[in-house]
């Protein structure tokens, strides 16, 4: 019932969204967005090769990012940010998380526009050529006949363990060549790839773990591992250490944090949907934990942005009425 609850009320700030923006003066925030692999088109989509994630086309990203210039945004760096932005005006900062090969179709765009764009890696999937886990479980588990919600159910066991603990269960299910990428839409980028890409004034790099951890699944001595190692293996490849992260999944814990400063980086994201509102921003634990809008390619675009963008939601002025519904 919940659930349901929600998801009106959801529907409702969404369809109000416009005319709250028309009749509300938006306030000044940065708006982070996330997105992860980057489709050539939908054909692509259909090919199971990969988890379909996002569902986000080139062409969505085209005029996700048209439509936030039309709006007057300022598209920002981490560089930018961490120089400190005007309280006065409204900015976006684009970010990708993983290291796909694909995220490089986002460079044409990048430049039509002339806007940066910041690119998180997961730096052994990158050196050792190893395909994401999640595109495994879907891959093969589509190849094996199970149901998307079975398969959901199964990622979701997944990240609640370590990563040795993930390649085990999927070499053990589905073999030892299941981790090999088997198309551009799946794989990572190579090292010399990353290199190159990283030398465009218009991306920037991040650190996103070593393997994709989902960070408090592990110890003390894991967390460090996992980010130090990344810092490592990026300035090796791209030729600086990353000031950069973003937390896999979004989780993190006091550890990460102490662990990220530890390492140098000013600058951590999630996954949690609100703006940053400046001056709060600039505040430490604030910069390490900054807020991330998802943006979905089956979704109609400009309602989404619309939404992101509207300072009033129901929803979240309704949040204490139904912590009280008990069913």
């Amino acid at each position: 019932m919940k659930t349901t609850i929600r998801k009106a009320i959801h529907q409702m700030d969404v369809l109000m969204a416009p005319l709250i923006l028309s009749a509300v003066k938006e306030q000044n925030a940065l708006n982070t967005y996330l997105f992860h692999a980057l489709f050539l088109n939908k054909e692509e989509l259909t090919k199971n090769q990969a988890d379909p994630q996002q569902q986000v086309t080139v062409d969505v990203f085209r005029r996700f990012v048209a439509y936030h210039k039309n709006k007057g945004y300022t598209f920002v760096s981490p560089v930018d940010v961490l120089n400190g932005l005007d309280p006065e005006k409204k900015y976006i900062m684009i970010t990708f998380d993983d290291g796909y090969y694909n995220n490089l179709r986002a460079l044409p765009v990048l430049e039509e526009f002339n806007v940066p764009a910041l690119f998180f890696i997961s730096a052994n999937h990158v050196r050792n050529g190893k395909a994401f886990w999640w595109d495994v479980a879907y891959r093969e588990g589509k190849k094996a006949g199970m149901t998307d919600a079975a398969i959901s159910i199964e990622k979701e066991y997944l990240l609640t363990l370590t990563d040795d603990a993930i390649d085990s269960h999927l070499i053990s299910k589905y073999g030892i060549d299941c981790l090999t990428p088997i198309s551009e839409t799946d794989r990572p980028l190579t090292p010399d790839e990353l290199n190159k890409f990283a030398q465009h004034p218009l991306v920037h790099i991040g650190n996103h773990t070593c393997d994709h951890a989902v960070l408090p699944n592990y110890t003390t001595a894991g967390i460090k591992e996992q980010i130090s190692q990344a810092q490592d293996i990026l300035e090796d490849i791209v030729g600086y250490r990353p000031v950069t992260i973003a937390y896999p999944c979004g989780e993190y814990n006091d550890k990460v944090l102490e662990v990220c400063q530890q390492e140098g980086i000013k600058l951590g994201i999630t996954v949690h949907h609100a703006k940053n509102f400046n001056p709060q921003l600039y505040e430490m634990k604030n910069l390490l934990t900054l807020n991330r809008f998802t943006i979905w390619g089956n979704e109609d675009l400009i309602s989404q942005c619309n939404f992101y963008r509207s300072d009033y939601h129901m929803l979240d002025k309704m949040k204490k009425v139904l912590k009280k519904i008990k069913v």
